[in-house]
């Protein structure tokens, strides 16, 4: 029977090949994805290193690719690894200066503030805020009669701190003065914290009793009662 007929007498195909002969294949070369720009500058900005551009390229490198297809996805990887460690190694940097920065000097405050009652002193050449502590039974030119401890926490001002140290020293002196001294010629006077001394944790009022007459010699303290 003829193969090339079929029942219906219509033509038929048929696909013969010789005996010993193949069929040739031919490889198609297909063409490599491109890479992408944005990864590749994503590379070279981590190693420069430009932080802030890599954070910017990486993700829209990643994105693009995810897109498109393209390669660069290890490249866009890198560099974003890379802006890490430049930032690791920055904040070490950073914390590695401030460790080795000197510890802040504690603030020198005026021997005035050490002073206690009882004690009689010579003004230094910057006022009474400098002074030489020595015995009452020598001439000196003030004698400390109270100190006096201001509470709170925020600086009041110079004038609430004045009027507060007005108040507290007067109310103690009468109390401390021996009633046989003649009061008209001695005078009080105080020293209260600023706003340096304050912030350096300074809260005292130092209260003293000087001569107008000039030098006084022995204390003016009155007998314990």
């Amino acid at each position: 029977m003829d193969p090339s007929a079929d029942d219906g007498g219509g033509p038929a195909m048929a696909l013969a090949q010789c005996p010993g002969q193949q069929a040739d294949v031919v490889d198609v070369p297909q063409r490599r994805a491109p890479t992408d720009g944005f990864a590749v500058a994503t590379l070279i900005s981590g190693i420069l290193p430009a932080v802030p551009l890599t954070v910017i390229l990486g993700p829209v490198a990643l994105s693009r690719i995810a897109r498109t297809g393209a390669r660069g996805r290890g490249l866009a990887v890198t560099g974003l690894v890379l802006a890490g460690l430049w930032i690791v190694a920055a904040a070490m940097a950073v914390a590695a200066i401030i460790a080795q920065r000197p510890a802040a000097r504690p603030v020198a405050l005026p021997q005035v503030f050490s002073l206690h009652t009882g004690q009689c002193i010579n003004s230094g050449s910057n006022g009474i805020s400098g002074v030489h502590v020595l015995s009452c039974g020598q001439p000196h030119d003030a004698e400390v009669f109270a100190t006096i401890r201001v509470a709170g926490q925020r600086y009041p001002g110079a004038v609430t701190l004045r009027q507060e140290a007005g108040h507290g020293c007067g109310s103690r002196l009468s109390g401390y003065l021996n009633p046989q001294l003649s009061a008209t010629t001695l005078t009080e006077s105080y020293v209260y914290p600023d706003a340096g001394a304050w912030a350096a944790g300074e809260r005292t009022v130092v209260c003293t009793v000087r001569s107008t007459a000039g030098k006084l010699t022995g204390s003016v303290q009155g007998a314990p009662g």
